[in-house]
Protein backbone atom coordinates (compact mmCIF):
# COMPACT_ATOMS: atom_id res chain seq x y z
CA UNK A 1 0.00 0.00 0.00
CA UNK A 2 1.56 3.36 -0.92
CA UNK A 3 1.99 5.97 1.96
CA UNK A 4 2.17 8.85 -0.66
CA UNK A 5 1.33 9.48 -4.29
CA UNK A 6 3.15 7.52 -7.02
CA UNK A 7 4.68 9.17 -9.87
CA UNK A 8 5.24 7.90 -14.01
CA UNK A 9 7.71 9.51 -15.96
CA UNK A 10 7.56 9.06 -19.78
CA UNK A 11 9.55 11.16 -22.34
CA UNK A 12 7.66 13.24 -25.17
CA UNK A 13 8.70 12.38 -28.44
CA UNK A 14 6.58 15.31 -30.14
CA UNK A 15 4.22 18.15 -28.56
CA UNK A 16 1.61 20.54 -30.35
CA UNK A 17 0.45 23.33 -28.46
CA UNK A 18 -2.08 25.32 -30.02
CA UNK A 19 -2.22 23.25 -33.51
CA UNK A 20 1.26 24.32 -33.45
CA UNK A 21 4.25 22.05 -33.51
CA UNK A 22 7.01 22.86 -31.07
CA UNK A 23 10.40 21.85 -31.18
CA UNK A 24 11.56 20.26 -27.79
CA UNK A 25 15.04 19.72 -26.27
CA UNK A 26 12.98 17.56 -23.56
CA UNK A 27 9.44 16.77 -21.95
CA UNK A 28 7.89 14.69 -20.19
CA UNK A 29 4.76 13.81 -19.49
CA UNK A 30 3.99 12.96 -15.57
CA UNK A 31 0.81 11.26 -13.83
CA UNK A 32 0.25 11.27 -10.26
CA UNK A 33 -1.92 8.03 -8.89
CA UNK A 34 -3.26 8.96 -5.66
CA UNK A 35 -4.02 6.19 -3.44
CA UNK A 36 -7.19 5.22 -0.72
CA UNK A 37 -5.55 2.75 1.29
CA UNK A 38 -4.32 0.22 -1.19
CA UNK A 39 -6.86 1.50 -3.64
CA UNK A 40 -6.14 4.08 -6.77
CA UNK A 41 -8.02 7.28 -6.24
CA UNK A 42 -7.69 10.41 -8.63
CA UNK A 43 -5.03 10.68 -10.52
CA UNK A 44 -3.13 13.86 -12.38
CA UNK A 45 -1.08 14.67 -15.37
CA UNK A 46 1.00 17.51 -16.22
CA UNK A 47 3.62 17.89 -19.75
CA UNK A 48 6.94 19.52 -17.94
CA UNK A 49 9.76 20.17 -20.85
CA UNK A 50 12.39 22.67 -22.27
CA UNK A 51 12.37 24.42 -25.82
CA UNK A 52 14.24 27.45 -27.74
CA UNK A 53 10.96 27.82 -28.71
CA UNK A 54 9.88 32.04 -27.80
CA UNK A 55 6.58 31.68 -29.09
CA UNK A 56 5.17 29.80 -25.84
CA UNK A 57 1.89 31.79 -24.44
CA UNK A 58 0.68 31.28 -21.20
CA UNK A 59 -3.20 30.04 -20.07
CA UNK A 60 -5.10 27.26 -21.04
CA UNK A 61 -4.81 25.54 -24.28
CA UNK A 62 -5.21 22.34 -26.47
CA UNK A 63 -2.08 20.07 -26.09
CA UNK A 64 -1.03 17.36 -28.29
CA UNK A 65 1.77 14.49 -27.40
CA UNK A 66 3.12 11.45 -29.16
CA UNK A 67 4.17 9.33 -25.72
CA UNK A 68 5.58 5.88 -26.26
CA UNK A 69 4.54 5.75 -30.33
CA UNK A 70 0.68 6.94 -29.20
CA UNK A 71 -0.82 10.40 -29.65
CA UNK A 72 -2.79 11.58 -26.73
CA UNK A 73 -4.60 14.80 -26.55
CA UNK A 74 -6.24 17.19 -23.95
CA UNK A 75 -6.02 20.16 -22.89
CA UNK A 76 -3.20 22.26 -20.49
CA UNK A 77 -2.86 25.85 -18.12
CA UNK A 78 0.74 26.86 -19.73
CA UNK A 79 3.10 28.46 -17.74
CA UNK A 80 6.32 29.22 -19.25
CA UNK A 81 9.68 31.31 -18.39
CA UNK A 82 12.91 32.15 -19.85
CA UNK A 83 16.32 30.49 -18.23
CA UNK A 84 18.41 33.68 -17.22
CA UNK A 85 21.09 34.27 -19.46
CA UNK A 86 19.73 31.80 -22.03
CA UNK A 87 17.41 31.25 -24.77
CA UNK A 88 16.04 28.05 -23.06
CA UNK A 89 12.74 28.06 -22.07
CA UNK A 90 11.08 25.82 -19.47
CA UNK A 91 7.54 24.67 -19.32
CA UNK A 92 5.11 23.15 -17.49
CA UNK A 93 1.65 22.16 -18.19
CA UNK A 94 -1.20 20.97 -15.53
CA UNK A 95 -3.66 18.92 -17.23
CA UNK A 96 -7.14 19.64 -17.31
CA UNK A 97 -9.21 16.94 -17.50
CA UNK A 98 -8.46 13.55 -19.21
CA UNK A 99 -5.83 13.04 -21.93
CA UNK A 100 -7.66 11.49 -25.03
CA UNK A 101 -5.86 8.53 -27.50
CA UNK A 102 -6.27 9.94 -31.38
CA UNK A 103 -5.40 8.40 -34.40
Amino acid sequence: MPDRPTLQHTRLSALELKGRPIEITSAELVRTQHWLGDEPAQQEWEVVGRTYDPTLSDGPQPVVMTVDGRRLKGRVVLTASRSIGSDLWAFNGVGLGDLVEVS
